[in-house]
């Protein structure tokens, strides 16, 4: 009886307190107030309508009939759309694009080209307490394609008269581009309408040394309409054109050796070359430095003892652009008639290989020994022994397969006066490892 009496006189004491403290009652008012406000702005608050500006649109290919029909989408593939949406006030004063979903339907997209896609509406996931009631617009237009790519050879395109920049006597060399195609990709229907790709350059200076520029690579079609969706591939890296100035001299013809042995370097087998002098266009730069003009490299191995007589076209020449349209060919005459000649037997043991594909093994099967014939000078020739001579077989440019079953070998002589007359052939056998 007496617990229960004292319980009863602290509540209400401690009531009575309360009601006496200023400050506890003015909390207790803001707490009973805040929670009014509440339950008035959730179960009272009005329904009102809000504009979602700038919605993405989603555009999911995956699976789906354009995908499987390999089309693709150029041009614009981002797309938004403003969203209309009802609901309590205090709903909608949080919402955002994240609670909405659209996307465009594809499941009518055939074939190629600009279609038109119906746009779908919903909410996220747990958003069911407001309505979507309208889009800014209900389609989007999108175009497909088949994705293609090509490389294309650039062809140059000056715009304005080149001939006119240059000095007296000074053509111009051939275009030298840092890279010699472009890629293009885009949408099939375009790219087959792409005739060629142009390099395209406007000069106004004076053109007295090669110069190099970066010019404009500009498609065309056929029908000269205009490409939408098409894009050359560079990976970054600017395309280059180098116009090369040439000069026009007139100089003495000369031809020179390979495979030289060590006393002929400075002691070079006397030739003539017919015509012995002709009018060609040379790199500006380098006519201080040429006194004469080479039609061709002759090899020594080439050489037999005698009168050597060696026809070189035209044709082979790239250092340089003939002038003279009536030359078709270089004859080239070298004098071996002052040397002796013998033939020496050599082991075809001694044959050695370089630059051997590792996906192989080669090795020298032929037995008994490879007679080779000797040129040179008549006091050392009688002196050249078998040791004196290194038979090399190198494959740098040999295709090797099981197939091949013989190699041609180089033959030098140590003794630095003679040389050997022709390239020997030797039997081999291949193994792919």
């Amino acid at each position: 009886m007496s617990n229960n009496v004292n319980k009863k006189y602290i509540s209400k004491f401690s009531f009575s307190r309360i009601i006496r403290n200023n400050r506890a009652l003015m909390l207790f008012s803001l707490i009973v107030s805040f929670a009014l406000w509440i339950w008035v702005a959730v179960e009272k608050s009005p329904i009102t309508q809000k504009v979602i500006t700038d919605v993405p649109v989603s555009i999911d290919l995956q699976n789906s009939v354009p995908e499987q029909l390999n089309l693709q989408i150029f041009g614009d593939k981002e797309f938004k759309v403003d969203v209309t949406v009802t609901g309590k006030k205090y709903i909608l004063a949080s919402l955002d694009e994240d609670d909405i979903s659209v996307t465009a339907n594809t499941n009518y997209v055939d074939s190629a080209g600009n279609k038109t896609l119906q746009l779908k509406y919903s909410v996220a996931d747990g958003a069911d307490d407001f309505e979507i009631i309208g889009l800014s617009s209900n389609y989007i237009q999108v175009y497909f394609d088949i994705y293609k790519q090509v490389e294309l050879p650039l062809e140059t395109n000056f715009v304005n008269d080149v001939e006119s920049l240059l000095s007296e006597d000074c053509i111009l060399g051939d275009i030298v581009f840092s890279k010699q195609t472009v890629s293009v990709s885009g949408p099939a229907s375009e790219i087959n309408r792409i005739s060629k790709a142009l390099a395209t350059v406007s000069l106004t200076e004076k053109l007295e040394k090669n110069k190099t520029v970066v010019p404009q690579i500009e498609l065309i079609t056929e029908d000269g309409s205009s490409l939408k969706y098409s894009q050359i591939e560079t990976d970054g890296v600017e395309i280059t054109m180098l116009i090369p100035v040439l000069k026009i001299v007139t100089l003495p013809t000369s031809v020179e050796y390979k495979n030289v042995p060590e006393y002929y370097v400075s002691n070079p087998l006397k030739y003539s070359v017919y015509p012995a002098k002709i009018t060609a266009a040379i790199p500006i730069d380098s006519v201080s430095t040429t006194k004469s003009l080479s039609v061709g490299t002759i090899d020594f191995a080439d050489i037999a003892r005698g009168i050597n007589t060696f026809n070189i076209p035209v044709s082979d020449i790239e250092s340089y652009k003939i002038q003279s349209s009536n030359i078709s060919t270089f004859r080239v005459t070298v004098d071996a008639s002052d040397f002796a000649s013998t033939t020496i037997s050599v082991p075809a043991s001694k044959l050695q290989f370089t630059n051997v594909n590792p996906s192989f093994d080669i090795k020298n099967v032929q037995q008994g020994n490879v007679n080779l014939t000797v040129i040179g000078d008549p006091e050392s020739i009688s002196d050249i022994t078998p040791n004196d001579v290194v038979l090399i077989a190198d494959l740098q440019s040999v295709i090797l397969s099981e197939n091949v079953e013989s190699v041609v070998a180089t033959a030098t002589i140590s003794n630095g006066k003679c040389w050997i007359q022709g390239k020997p052939e030797i039997k081999v056998s291949v193994k792919q490892k």
